[in-house]
């Protein structure tokens, strides 16, 4: 079970890949993530509760953030993220509800204890690519797929081999964008444009990955493509939803 951060579905977690049109931005539908917020006992003078869903909004923020980066071949790192955003994380959440309040339970962090909420937020990418751009850390801003994108369900709980399979996808599957749409346990869904048809994008990241990579084709759910993904060797620490 991912225990902090984004919780990303059976595939996931969360340098995601999107590739960004050069044009100007058109609307694109807010990106749903589920995150786990936290907050230390002493950390705060407010009530945890509330803290704890400030740091499930920053969290989602933050990855949505980072993704877009990311796919321009930059990197910021998450401490470095908020500085580039005007305004709070609240700001950049379209909605968000709690999904489960956790309560109290004890800290694997400098605390004793800490309050723990799990989170669904929607977050207005256009508003975070547009300030990230006014900040210098984008330079476009991103653009609607088209309606031929093969929609792609990823399922797998370590990060690494999720970072890994982002390269597969740009590499062999030749994908010119994706995006994320949804994030949750061990899964992510992405909307990804490639050329040619959904089972060839399908058959070119199965067959020619990378050493190391285990991609497992598991069927497909109307016009969704499904893969489970894992490394052969797994380091520490590389769980999906760390920041």
């Amino acid at each position: 079970m991912i225990r902090r951060g984004l919780r990303v579905a059976a595939a996931a977690g969360l340098a995601l890949a999107i590739a960004l049109a050069a044009a100007p931005a058109s609307a694109i539908a807010p990106a749903r993530v589920v995150v786990e917020g936290v907050a230390t006992v002493g950390s705060s003078a407010g009530p945890l509760r509330t803290a704890a869903l400030r740091d499930g909004l920053r969290r989602a923020v933050v990855r949505i953030a980072q993704d877009l980066v990311r796919a321009e071949g930059g990197r910021l790192p998450a401490d470095q993220v908020l500085g580039s955003l005007e305004g709070e994380p609240r700001d950049y959440a379209v909605r968000y509800r709690v999904l489960q309040d956790r309560g109290e339970r004890p800290s694997a962090g400098s605390g004793p204890l800490e309050y723990a909420l799990d989170v669904e937020v929607f977050v207005d990418v256009d508003r975070v690519a547009r300030s990230l751009q006014a900040a210098g850390r984008l330079a476009a801003l991103p653009g609607e797929l088209p309606a031929s994108a093969h929609r792609m369900l990823v399922e797998t709980d370590d990060w690494a081999a999720y970072q890994a399979f982002l390269g597969v996808l740009e590499g062999v599957g030749e994908a010119r964008r994706v995006v994320p749409e949804t994030f949750e346990d061990g899964r992510v869904e992405l909307l990804v444009e490639a050329p040619g048809r959904a089972s060839d994008l399908l058959d070119r990241v199965v067959r020619h990955g990378e050493p190391g990579l285990d991609v497992l084709a598991v069927g497909s759910r109307d016009d969704e493509l499904r893969v489970r993904v894992r490394r052969t060797r797994s380091p520490a620490g590389s769980r999906l939803g760390n920041d």
